[in-house]
């Protein structure tokens, strides 16, 4: 069991029953690792070393310019620059080739996230075993998006063969409701686009594309405008 780091915060996002409670938590995590390695810990020396090495992935490079300023990205980028321009060799093609495809696939903010997000897993599930007020809030959760589910189940085998049963019966219930709401809230979609539904209401569809999405992988795509 991962040191209990995290149940404010568990609480706190889990008490907000709007989406998945873990992706809230995770994108809290998120804006935290970008708020801080765009500040002081830039000129970390330790720090500056591992984003050297493994540098950022497409998403947090663009968060970094979205939440931080430009010159401590630049920074960053510059040191990260010269590691790479060092490591590449013209006349090893196939160590040049390992090591592109390393960085290519590694992200400083990724792997710091990853590393806080299995405590909070382990604390998920600590919680829900050791107390009854978040049993009740977490049966009370709309949704669990597919990989934070997975994430949960894998999770959920630190505890008891009856404790895990009833825990995994609680988050799959969860998920397969708000599976099938999903799933007729696409119906419908599909539907308005037939004729004899035309004049019909909407409903709760028009954005079921998007939340779909969102359940499936996490995040949530953006819609081009108010076109259906």
């Amino acid at each position: 069991m991962a040191e209990h780091l995290y149940t404010i915060a568990i609480n706190e996002h889990f008490g907000e029953k709007c989406g998945c409670p873990v992706c809230s938590l995770y994108r809290m995590l998120e804006k935290n690792e970008i708020e801080t390695i765009t500040g002081a810990a830039m000129m970390e020396p330790n720090v500056r070393i591992q984003t050297n090495k493994v540098g950022f992935c497409y998403d947090h490079f663009s968060m970094m310019l979205t939440y931080g300023k430009r010159l401590p990205v630049a920074l960053i980028l510059q040191s990260h620059l010269e590691e790479i321009r060092d490591r590449i060799n013209p006349v090893k093609p196939d160590a040049t080739e390992k090591y592109l495809n390393s960085l290519e696939h590694s992200c400083y903010v990724c792997d710091r996230i990853a590393d806080k997000m299995a405590s909070v897993y382990s604390n998920i599930v600590y919680l829900w075993k050791n107390d009854e007020k978040f049993r009740k809030l977490f049966a009370e959760q709309p949704r669990f998006c597919l990989p934070h589910y997975r994430a949960l189940l894998a999770a959920s085998k630190e505890l008891g063969k009856k404790d895990r049963t009833a825990f995994c019966e609680a988050l799959g219930n969860i998920t397969v409701t708000s599976l099938e709401t999903l799933s007729g809230d696409i119906d419908w979609f599909c539907k308005k686009f037939d004729y004899r539904f035309a004049k019909e209401d909407w409903k709760n569809s028009k954005d079921a594309i998007e939340r779909t999405v969102e359940a499936l992988t996490t995040k949530l795509p953006q819609r081009n405008g108010d076109d259906i």
